[in-house]
């Protein structure tokens, strides 16, 4: 009775211009508890598994039109996860070979032999099943992976808040100093129009630009009068500082390249590598003007904040010398954004 029957475990589509072997391979597939849907020719049976695709396909070797082997190599080529049996005569063992290198799973000859078939099907239908199982613990393993990944970004990021906010409270004259800088930097990013990728490490970059000033003194961070040579050599490692923290958890090197360069002049007068023109990184280019001008319009312990006209001359002035002459024309365009 059907109604007591199994439900079929796997469909196939079986593929033969001959209708009486057809038959018999249909009738003895479903005898086993298979479903199966039925071509005459390769072309037909392509365009029937565009809209039934099935996970095992049967097919003869020689049919009129394109035949066996087109057939296996399109399947493969659009349905690598399909399994393809091919039943060829004795004399087309070569081409059976030539279907097996082209992507098919088995081959047997004609006349057929039921027992050979039903093996062939069960073996195919049991590596389909530990096909897709693997494939769906995969799914799972790269889902878990993707939401630790999420967690562990998050606990990193809450640690980079907190490195900030610890460097900015050791100098009370430069709170809030990082977070005007990325914004500045993401603003000139955007008049640039840098792509989204670029734009998130810039972010980043600019944020953790002075995070090496963990590692200098405060009696040098806060020293009221000038700073000796010894002093000033002290500061200037800041940057090399920050890159040396970051690297183990920053994989990104164009932001640890960002971090370490924003000192850098387009003369190589900078620091901490004496970069010149191209050579400085593109991300520290950007953070340099952001970085002056706020630092120029922000009280320090040594001077009080330039007004916003003069802290752009200053940057004007540096065209060329030390900033990026097309990244401070941009800049300069962007002031009524970046007035504060």
């Amino acid at each position: 009775m059907p109604g007591v029957c199994e439900a079929p475990t796997v469909t196939v589509t079986v593929v033969d211009d001959e209708p009486a072997a057809r038959d018999v391979l249909v009738r003895a597939a479903r005898s086993w508890n298979y479903a199966c849907q039925a071509a005459a020719s390769a072309e037909q049976a392509l365009e029937l598994l565009e809209t039934q695709p099935t996970p095992i396909v049967v097919t003869d070797l020689r049919m009129p039109g394109r035949g066996g082997i087109w057939l296996v190599r399109e399947i493969h080529h659009r349905w690598p996860d399909m399994a393809v049996i091919v039943v060829t005569a004795g004399h087309d063992s070569d081409a059976a070979v030539a279907c097996l290198s082209a992507g098919a799973n088995h081959y047997f000859l004609k006349p057929i032999k039921l027992d050979e078939f039903r093996h062939a099907l069960d073996v195919t239908q049991r590596s389909y099943r530990l096909q897709q199982e693997t494939n769906r613990y995969r799914r799972q393993l790269e889902h878990r992976v993707h939401r630790q990944t999420r967690r562990t970004r998050q606990t990193f990021l809450s640690a980079i808040d907190s490195l900030v906010r610890a460097m900015e409270e050791r100098d009370s004259y430069t709170a809030g100093h990082s977070l005007r800088v990325r914004r500045y930097s993401l603003q000139l990013a955007q008049a640039l129009g840098l792509d989204r990728r670029l734009r998130r490490g810039l972010g980043l970059a600019a944020k953790l630009h002075d995070i090496g000033k963990v590692g200098v003194p405060e009696a040098i961070l806060n020293k009221q009068g000038p700073l000796t040579p010894a002093e000033d050599q002290v500061v200037r490692e800041h940057p090399v500082i920050g890159e040396r923290i970051l690297a183990p958890i920053v994989r990104n090197r164009a932001v640890l390249a960002g971090i370490r360069s924003h000192h850098e002049r387009l003369d190589g007068t900078g620091y901490p590598d004496g970069l010149s023109g191209a050579q400085i990184p593109l991300l520290a280019r950007i953070i340099a003007i952001a970085d002056c001008f706020d630092a120029l319009a922000s009280s320090r312990v040594y001077r009080q904040a330039l007004p916003t006209r003069e802290a752009l001359e200053v940057i004007r002035c540096g065209t060329g010398s030390h900033f990026e002459p097309a990244f401070v024309r941009a800049f300069l365009a962007s002031v009524p954004a970046t007035s504060r």
